[in-house]
């Protein structure tokens, strides 16, 4: 199945009202961007794979996805070892690659007629899910807003941090175990693996190393299930020196690159979770190296799933086959970001099943569940 050609395009699917997110507060989102792209191949098999396009880098991936076909067009899309070098040449000046190798997955599952991770080797069906927030709301509405996500079926939710005082952020907690007391268990992102990168006129607030301190214990004593990028990402020894501070789970590692990048940080203990994203860190065969080297140490692989359109889907497929994970990121934060909304273009929906707060695997070929081209032609902000 040799590859012929790759093609893209980007949509915008409109939000019911305008998102306000916690990792760029002042700023307002209208509709949710979602990267589409395919890998084709001579056999008439195509494999898709989405990612994230936001905040004006929309023309850099276009350009990295026309220098990736200078190196793969033409090679197998089963030899994936072999297009991974070659993703990995490309990435040392361009930027996020890996779809291209989650598409190929997609094309060896739609040619051997089966679901990507019984391939890759199944070790569960069904994928325990938490509801990711990820908007500025009030603490009333938080209130309402986890009363609804128990009503929905979720068993878990994680909060973004963006105060400037802790006490603010700790009041959201507090109002969501005040709602539905312990029938969600509660994670926090603090969005600091960016930060420093991202603030605009001290915005968002920069976490010293006694903030993260601070805050981790704090959710200690509300029971919360761990604290997410507290630092910035590489911040190796800061981050290992809290962890041993600390009996709280710490979580991070979605934006780090590459398998180094995790040794090192496995190596230094930085983390108890480490959480590679399959469109942003490197692909869906390298984290499944992270998780192998990560499960000698002990240690939990949870990856980071705020990924649009079947992005989800392909983390899914990732998590369903090792052993050592717990929880994936669902985006959930109604009304605005729905999943219909950030899923965006695809066939059908894959939604919790309220029995068990789990999404059940999708049976179908590659991974279970396509892109409709119609939609991606209503939606598309792709200028050609």
């Amino acid at each position: 199945m040799k590859i012929t050609d790759i093609t893209y395009d980007c949509v915008e699917v409109p939000y019911s009202q305008p998102f306000h997110p916690t990792w760029y507060p002042g700023k307002t989102e209208k509709g949710q961007i979602i990267f589409i792209a395919r890998v084709h191949t001579d056999e008439g098999i195509t494999g898709y794979s989405c990612m994230e396009a936001p905040h004006g880098i929309l023309p850099i991936v276009c350009d990295t996805m026309e220098y990736v076909k200078l190196f793969v067009v033409g090679d197998d899309s089963c030899d994936i070892e072999k297009i991974m070098l070659k993703l990995r040449n490309v990435a040392r000046i361009a930027t996020r690659p890996w779809v291209i190798e989650n598409a190929c997955w997609d094309i060896i599952g739609k040619k051997a007629n089966m679901p990507v991770y019984k391939i890759l080797g199944a070790a569960r069906d069904r994928i325990p899910v938490y509801a990711a927030w990820g908007e500025l709301r009030s603490n009333e509405q938080r209130y309402d807003d986890a009363q609804r996500l128990v009503d929905m079926g979720f068993r878990a939710v994680k909060i973004r941090f963006s105060h400037e005082k802790m006490k603010d952020d700790i009041a959201i907690i507090e109002t969501v175990r005040k709602a539905v007391g312990n029938k969600l268990e509660i994670m926090v992102d603090a969005n600091q693996g960016t930060a420093c990168e991202r603030n605009n006129n001290s915005f968002p607030p920069i976490w010293s190393y006694n903030r993260a301190l601070e805050t981790a214990r704090e959710m200690e004593r509300l029971q919360c299930a761990w604290l997410e990028e507290p630092l910035w990402r590489y911040d190796f020894d800061g981050l290992a020196k809290l962890n041993s501070a600390v009996d709280i789970p710490i979580a991070g590692g979605e934006i780090n690159i590459g398998i180094p990048d995790f040794k090192l940080m496995l190596e230094k203990n930085c983390f108890d979770i480490l959480q590679p994203n399959c469109t942003m860190s490197t692909g869906i065969s390298y984290i499944r190296k992270i998780a192998a080297i990560a499960d000698t140490y002990g240690k939990i692989v949870n990856p980071h799933a705020y990924i649009p359109g079947m992005g989800v889907l392909q983390s899914m497929h990732l998590v369903a086959s090792y052993t050592n994970f717990t929880w994936l990121e669902y985006p959930c934060d109604p009304p605005s970001l729905t999943p219909e909304v950030f899923q965006g273009v695809l066939k059908e929906n894959y939604l919790v099943d309220k029995t068990d707060g789990c999404i059940p695997m999708p049976q179908g070929p590659g991974f279970g569940i396509d892109i409709d081209e119609d939609l991606v032609r209503k939606y598309s902000i792709l200028k050609r």
